[in-house]
């Protein structure tokens, strides 16, 4: 893979290599560590297990007793698993296990678009915008040589076959109607060709880019999901890790959080607009950066404390 603005073309390789540690192959024993049961001979179901902490985490993977398919180790302490009724009592009632939870699938949502622009004077340069999607067409021209496939956490080549993440891409960096155009976009694949993913993919897609982001960085989540247990604590790893992170919202109005994470329907949008600000301050602290960002209920409004270097507005559609 050929090396773009300076970033190291082992990004593909680290790819590959996250996708064979985050899903648990058939062949490993309980001596590595990461086991599974024989086979039940009750159907089991899909399920997303939140342990209390990493030590909790690597012991319960290491037990005969569940069929794992993922184990995360970075955005949270858990793993994916098939559970049979009794097993799922079993572990909810396990003292090592914060929560258990349905995987699921996860949809793309479509942005709203704001009202104006972002009013500072940048373009995002120097920065990194994770597009955790369906994929992005790195070839576009309007992209330049600033995106690539980063991760591909469904186990193909970072293809967007739906084209939601490639939209996404280019309202956030593309170089004639992006929000920040001379930002970087690393595509992190998450979502299927039919729209929807699955909540274990979308993990291991943020457990990846736990483990390799860069900052300064802004991660861009255009999907649902924001119920779910597992996927909050990701986001407030990412947050705590450096990377301010924004997740699509189905309303009009817009939370930020303390930690560094925002939940907007201009979440592209967002992103992009905190990209340029982290171009004027690349060494922000992301819950920093979110004391700056305001949402009003009224208007849906996200603003920059006057008091910053530059000016920062936007607003949701039609205000």
């Amino acid at each position: 893979m050929p090396r773009r603005l300076g970033l190291p073309s082992v990004y593909l390789a680290a790819a590959v290599a996250t996708a064979a540690t985050t899903a648990v192959p058939l062949a490993m024993t309980p001596a590595s560590g990461f086991a599974l049961a024989p086979v039940a001979s009750e159907p089991g179901r899909p399920y997303i297990v939140t342990a209390r902490n990493r030590v909790a985490a690597r012991e319960l993977v290491g037990e005969v007793r569940w069929r794992v398919r993922r184990f995360y180790t970075a955005a949270l302490p858990g793993f994916a698993t098939f559970l049979t009724a009794g097993e799922l009592a079993e572990l909810r009632s396990d003292p090592r296990v914060r929560a258990v939870e349905p995987d699921r699938q996860i949809h793309p949502m479509t942005a709203a678009a704001p009202g104006r622009r972002p009013a500072m004077r940048t373009g995002g340069a120097g920065t990194t915008v994770y597009v955790v999607d369906s994929g992005v067409d790195v070839a576009r021209p309007e992209f330049g040589d600033r995106a690539w496939h980063a991760f591909d956490a469904t186990g193909g080549t970072g293809r967007d076959c739906s084209g939601h993440g490639t939209q996404v891409a280019r309202t956030i960096a593309g170089r004639y109607s992006g929000v920040a155009p001379k930002a970087r976009i690393a595509s992190v694949r998450v979502l299927g060709c039919a729209g929807p993913g699955t909540l274990a993919d979308v993990l291991a897609g943020l457990d990846w880019i736990r483990r390799h982001a860069r900052g300064p960085a802004v991660a861009s989540l255009s999907f649902d999901g924001a119920d779910s247990p597992a996927l909050s604590t990701a986001v407030r790893a990412l947050a705590g890790s450096g990377l301010f992170t924004v997740v699509a919202a189905d309303t009009s109005t817009c939370r930020v959080t303390p930690g560094g994470a925002a939940y907007s329907a201009n979440a592209p949008h967002l992103a992009g607009a905190a990209a340029r600000y982290l171009e004027l301050h690349p060494a922000v602290h992301p819950s920093v950066l979110a004391s700056w960002l305001k949402c009003t209920t009224t208007r849906g409004a996200i603003r920059q404390n006057p008091s910053g270097a530059s000016s920062l507005h936007m607003h949701s559609g039609g205000q």
